[in-house]
This record gives structure tokens, sequence and C-alpha cells, in this order.
């Protein structure tokens, strides 16, 4: 296979614009836009005419897809069952990885449930193995690593999918044992503020290692709240979905909401399928906390992607897929949703159609629409730059010392960057925009 790529004729979704170039790719990485659409025998032509050139989706937040399940493993219809032996997971795994692919993922991060500790320990090392001895596999470079959302809750009443039997006290002694068993694949870790010292001993334990410290499920004060953010919290989970804190009232400072909103420094995930969150608060929230610290995720469980499913059950949680077909709830808790049916595709779809068409807020009167571009270019940072800048994957050209050129970033087309583009067509179906996957580029191979 040829080790040059040059992508022609495509409109290219930049940091600041959107423009008709050529985009060249050598060694994985992004060596020059350009005007120039002349080709060469040596590099693989790609003709992008009438389609768009975006940088590839990362989602940082997904327990599964296509049925497979971090935590649990590989879902079998007939039985009702989770299989999470060393092969089936590892197929389970593969197939996961190229569902992303054709979603428009180029990075993603695979989130933990609230699940029996040896149970993690034994598919982190599976994770582990996978990554390590499938050096060459392009599937394996979509896997970014992974992410503990379950382990750490507190209160039975945030629990939301999760478990409570599963929950643990915040320790650097158990996070380790994970770490390890994962080969140091742990990149974001959720540590809820209500433990106390407890919490802050690890908060301030993985901020000192590079590790992004998130708050979801939580039932803090905002006293509490205020002090994580302090000691390193910078994300908080799946924002106003469901178990997340609130009060209006100055006792304790507020709750975990009124404190997201007020932090300068905290990036907001949001899961945009409509049903987590009503456009009208999506909205809300982007213009209260800036386009730049939004992180559209899909909080996917192993049924998206996934036909034939009606009911399944998660750890002892029973679950079930709505009438329609377009969403999961919690069997004995109407309108409690267990996790989501969405894509990245779909959610960037979402986005973008809620951009452009004027939406009543609820704190907010109206929303007047962006233009289309605009619309393009913010909607492509909430599911591509804001995720990697959160993982620590994100990197300005113009702030980069000496040109260096790396791989490790991603998030934008932009030269010296990760080559993770994805080609695809843009439909307007009445008022509703749609995304549809054409070709994905991960790390400068073709998948």
């Amino acid at each position: 296979m040829k080790d040059k790529i040059k992508i022609i004729n495509g409109l290219a979704v930049l940091p600041d614009r959107i423009g008709s170039v050529s985009i060249e790719i050598e060694g994985g990485i992004i060596t020059d836009i350009n005007n120039r659409k002349k080709t060469s025998k040596s590099e693989l032509v790609i003709d992008a005419r009438g389609k768009f050139i975006l940088p590839g989706f990362v989602d940082i937040h997904t327990n599964g897809i296509a049925g497979f399940d971090l935590s649990n493993g590989v879902y079998e219809l007939n039985s009702g069952n989770f299989i999470s032996d060393e092969s089936n997971y590892i197929k389970g795994l593969n197939k996961a990885l190229k569902a992303y692919a054709k979603t428009g993922v180029t990075r993603v991060l695979l989130t933990s449930l609230a699940s029996p500790l040896e149970q993690l320990k034994k598919v982190f090392g599976f994770i582990n193995l996978y990554k390590s001895e499938l050096n060459n596999s392009p599937w394996k470079e979509i896997l970014e690593g992974l992410y503990i959302e379950g382990t750490f809750i507190k209160l039975h009443e945030y629990r939301g999918a999760h478990n409570p039997e599963y929950f643990n006290k915040p320790s650097i002694k158990l996070f380790d044992e994970l770490q390890k068993a994962s080969g140091r694949l742990i990149k974001i870790v959720n540590v809820v503020p209500e433990w106390g010292e407890d919490s802050l001993k690890l908060i301030k334990y993985l901020s000192k290692n590079n590790i992004v410290c998130a708050a979801g499920h939580t039932g803090a004060t905002g006293t509490q709240y205020q002090q994580a953010i302090k000691n390193g919290l910078t994300l908080a989970i799946h924002f106003l979905n469901g178990p997340t804190g609130s009060s209006s009232k100055p006792f304790g400072e507020g709750g975990a909401v009124e404190n997201i909103l007020r932090s300068k420094e905290m990036f907001v995930e949001i899961i945009t399928d409509g049903y987590h969150v009503d456009k009208s608060y999506v909205l809300d929230t982007i213009k209260r906390k800036g386009f730049d610290k939004i992180c559209v995720i899909t909080d996917s469980m192993f049924a998206a992607a996934f036909k034939g499913l009606k009911r399944f059950n998660v750890f002892g949680i029973d679950g079930s897929v709505s009438k329609d077909g377009k969403y999961l709830q919690i069997s004995d808790r109407e309108y409690s949703l267990f996790g989501s049916l969405l894509t990245m595709d779909k959610a960037f779809s979402n986005i973008l159609t809620w951009l452009t068409n004027p939406i009543y807020g609820v704190w907010n009167e109206l929303h007047s629409p962006l233009s289309y571009e605009e619309a393009i270019i913010k909607a492509t940072a909430m599911c591509s730059k804001n995720p990697a800048e959160v993982l620590g994957m994100y990197e300005p050209s113009n702030d980069r010392k000496n040109n260096v050129k790396n791989d490790l970033f991603t998030g934008s087309l932009e030269v010296g960057k990760s080559a993770d583009i994805i080609i695809a067509e843009i439909k307007k179906i009445n008022k509703n925009y749609k995304l549809k996957i054409g070709n994905v580029i991960v790390k400068g191979q073709m998948l």
C-alpha cells in the first residue's frame, strides 16, 4: 500500500475556516495543506469532490457498540448473556473498533461500568494484550485508552444505570491495581467529590500523573465541587444527564451543576441524542460555557449499531430498548436512561441541526441560528478538537516549538498532526442535517 496519500477537491473543515484545499499525508502525518491539485504516481489519490474533509471524531465516553461492552464482553442474543473469555472478547473488541470507524471515530476511550473489581482487572488485561500484540493493526490505533466511570461513585440516588453493589471508596492503591492491569491505558477517572478527603487525595494523585479527573453521578455540594476543581478536577461527566446534583439555594454554594457552569476550567461532556438532554438545554449550556469547553459524547452501550435487542441485564440492572428503538431505559424506572444508542455521526448531525435552526432555550429566550459554515466548524470542534484537548492530544500548530511532527496530536486538520481524517457527505433533509461517512483514515492508514 502507498505510504503517501493526497486528498483533493474536497471542502476541508480547518480550525478557523472551510476551504477547498488539498491535503497531503505521509508517514501517518499531515505533511501539507495547499491548493495544488497536481498528483504523482507515488501517491494514493482520493477525490473528495462534493464532500467534506473533517478531522476524525474523538469519543471520550462510550461503554461499547455492536454487541461489545468494555466491562462485560460480547453479548449473545440467543442466550441473553455476555461472554468474556479472551478469544471472544478480542474478537468483539475488534468488531467494535470497526463499528466506531464506520461512524467517523478515529480515537476512542472505552468506558467502564460499576463492576466487580476482578472482572475489571480481567478485561483491562485483555485490552492491554490487544494494544501490545497487534502493533501494526489500524484498528488498534483507534483505541486510545480507558475511562473508569462507575467504580468510585458514592450515592445510591445518583447511581443512574450503575449497580451500587460495586461502588468503592476512592483509593490510590485500588486505582494503581487497575492501572497496572490495563498496562497504563487509563486516561480518565470519575472521582465524585462527596467522598471528601478520600476524593481529594485521589484527584491530586491522578492530576500529578497526568490522568484526567472527572466527576459525574455526583450529589456533591458546591463547596465540595469547588475543592475538587482546585485540586485538579477538569471534566464534568454527561452534564445535565440525570444524576448531576443541582441546588438553587445559597447553602453549600449550590450543587455540581451551578459550579460546573461557573468554572472557567471545567470541560463539559454532553450526550447529543436529544433524549439525555433536551436540545434547549444543550444550547443554553453552550452559550454559558462557550463552544471551546463542550465535548460531544455518545455514552453508547453495546446496543448501539446492534440489531435484534429488546431486553437485557447488565450487572444486575434490567434494561430495555424503547418502543421506537431510539433510546435505552432502565426497566423499572420510567424515563431513567441506560446509556445510549447514539453514534458519533448522529451526534454530529444533531448538533449541526440544532446550531442552524432557531431554538428557544430554557434560560435564554431564543438561540439564533449560526451560518452553515460556522456551525460546521463549531460542531467539528466539539466532536474532535475539544475532546482531544481534554486528553492533552490537541496542540495548535503555531504553539509547537521547532515545528515538531508528532502523530500523538489529533483533533484538527493541521500540518504536523496525526492524519486522523474522515471524508463525508452532509445532506439536508427538511431542516435536519445528516452526515454520511465515506473514507476513514487513522494515522495515515486507510480503513
